[in-house]
Order: structure tokens, then C-alpha cells, then sequence
């Protein structure tokens, strides 16, 4: 698989490897109870991976993505949680990465 913007090569190689590569792990939360007030509080936590994960040459091995601290924040602010999904990076997720970096 590969990647091309504007005929620049931005990435290559097997679909797991660019997942891989791209160092996005990602929760999905779901629940009820994701009151303006909680939203506000999640986005004051700090992006994740962290930058410097996120532009390092290995970002495997950085810190793994911790949601006990983010379902522990959610539940004491008065949300439901009722499913918490840990995986990583789609195929999209990684266009979608290439492409802000390309942008940015």
C-alpha cells in the first residue's frame, strides 16, 4: 500500500505496518452523560501520544494509551460508562494523520 499526495510519496508498505508506524493507539467510550461540562474536561487533558511520541522515529515505545485515568475522570464528573474499546489505528486513521502532517 502506499500513500502519494501531489505525486510526493508520503508512505509505503503493508497495511499493518503503517498502522503500526502511525502510533495512534485510540479509545472509544461509550456511554451517557457527556454533559458540556465533561466534554470540556476531556479536552483539557493533555493530546495523546504525546508530541514527542507522536514524532519519534519509534513511536512503539512510548507509553501504552492508559484509560483507566480518562473512565476514572468521566464516572467522578457524572457519566455512564457502559463500553470501553482499546485498539489502534485504522487504515483511515493513518491517511488522515499523513495528511495533517502534511498540511501542518
Amino acid at each position: 500500500m502506499a500513500v502519494i499526495r501531489e505525486g510526493k510519496l508520503l508512505a509505503i508498505g503493508h497495511p499493518d505496518e503503517l498502522r503500526a508506524q502511525s502510533g495512534v493507539p485510540k479509545a472509544e467510550i461509550l456511554g451517557r452523560g457527556f454533559t458540556p461540562e465533561v466534554l470540556l474536561a476531556l479536552r483539557s487533558l493533555p493530546p495523546w501520544p504525546p508530541r514527542k511520541c507522536a514524532t519519534a522515529a519509534s513511536p512503539s515505545r512510548c507509553a501504552p494509551l492508559r484509560s483507566r485515568p480518562i473512565v476514572t475522570l468521566l464516572v467522578t464528573l457524572g457519566a455512564q460508562i457502559e463500553e470501553v474499546h482499546k485498539g489502534h489505528a485504522t487504515l483511515e486513521d493513518v491517511f488522515l494523520k499523513l495528511m495533517e502532517e502534511e498540511t501542518a
